[in-house]
């Protein structure tokens, strides 16, 4: 065998014999191998070369017994802080969803209740006083233009009848819209009146209270509901001869009721918007308006004001809402106009919007 590869064999066994020390000095660290080996491993130039050479050798060269000891105990004393943190997790997460769970079949559960009490308070529009239909019977033939309860408490207080002439149809008509919002009035004193939206579902009392925010959470027989009551703005009168401008509020539900069919119906459907009446009936009778104006409103614009200054205050308010509308339609507006405006929430939670439905009033009955 030539002197070259002796000298390759040689090197190949030193390198072998090199690359074993290290192994042997992490066996010392774990308390293996005689610690006099371990010292002289130690002190080897060698093992200082390969421990320059490699880092991760050279960090355990550095370390000892204790600081694994340490470092083992250091883990153990971790996990069981890890496991608490990841049962409250889970157990909050559950804890959440139950509860979110409660929510949902909570709010459902209001939304049928509320849609339940609405056809019962709807079945007084239909009811009929049998004493009531004689006495339309019988003064059909009188000429008096009174509302008939009014005829009947003259009739008690003098002992006579007067049948002479039929009675309108519109005399009887009041005299029925007199009965039923007293009949509801006896439910809640703050029934103000029944309102209806064409081309929509929205078919309820109003009622009004001392502010703007009771009804909000509160339906019409005054107990707690999230689908709350349609109310009329407190700053407004009862008597409807004194309202230029009536504001009317209503919650967007996300069932369809209450108000949220404006925003259906009217927001982008001009075919509504052209032919659109609302219909509120008082004790006073029944107010018919014209729809001229929808759009989106930021709560803080001035679109429900109720009182005005002067004339031209008003007149100015008016053509600012017409302009603002989504629609535009040939309806005149002046300082002897009476508008009703209804309002409801957008319900996008990355903006606080109001959408307003405004009619003029054309007709009385």
């Amino acid at each position: 065998m030539d002197r070259y590869k002796i000298k390759n064999i040689q090197k190949t066994k030193r390198d072998a014999k090199i690359s074993r020390r290290p192994m042997r000095e992490i066996g010392e660290l774990f308390g293996i191998g005689a610690e006099k080996e371990s010292e002289n491993i130690e002190t080897s130039p060698q093992t200082e070369s390969v421990a320059e050479e490699n880092i991760f050798y050279a960090s355990l060269a550095k370390m000892s017994p204790t600081d694994i000891e340490l470092n083992e105990a250091a883990q153990n004393y971790k996990k069981p802080s890890v496991d608490v943190l990841r049962y409250f997790v889970l157990l909050l997460a559950l804890a959440m969803f139950a509860y979110s769970g409660y929510k949902i079949v909570d709010k459902i559960y209001s939304y049928i209740k509320a849609a339940q009490d609405w056809d019962f308070i709807r079945t007084f529009l239909d009811e009929e006083d049998e004493g009531d239909l004689e006495a339309v019977q019988f003064l059909r033939k009188t000429k008096t233009n009174f509302p008939i309860r009014d005829i009947l408490s003259l009739q008690k207080q003098t002992g006579e009848r007067v049948v002479q002439s039929e009675v309108s149809e519109g005399v009887v008509e009041i005299d029925k819209i007199r009965r039923n919002y007293k009949r509801l009035a006896d439910i809640n004193p703050d029934m103000f009146g029944w309102i209806k939206v064409q081309h929509t579902s929205i078919d309820y009392p109003v009622v009004q209270c001392s502010d703007n925010d009771f009804y909000l959470g509160y339906n019409f027989y005054k107990l707690q509901s999230d689908a709350g009551a349609i109310y009329a703005d407190y700053r407004n009168s009862r008597n409807m001869q004194d309202n230029r401008h009536l504001v009317i509020y209503g919650h967007n539900m996300l069932d369809n009721n209450m108000f949220q069919p404006l925003i259906t119906v009217y927001e982008k459907r001009e075919e509504n918007f052209q032919t659109g009446i609302i219909e509120l009936t008082t004790d006073e009778g029944k107010f018919y308006y014209e729809i001229f104006s929808v759009s989106e409103e930021n709560p803080d614009s001035g679109y429900i004001q109720t009182h005005f200054a002067s004339d031209e205050e008003y007149v100015e308010f008016l053509e600012t809402i017409k302009e603002r509308s989504n629609f535009q339609k040939n309806v005149v507006l002046d300082a002897n106009s009476k508008i009703i405006t209804l309002s409801t929430c957008v319900n996008q939670w990355w903006i606080d919007k109001r959408f307003a439905v405004r009619g003029v009033l054309i007709d009385l009955k």
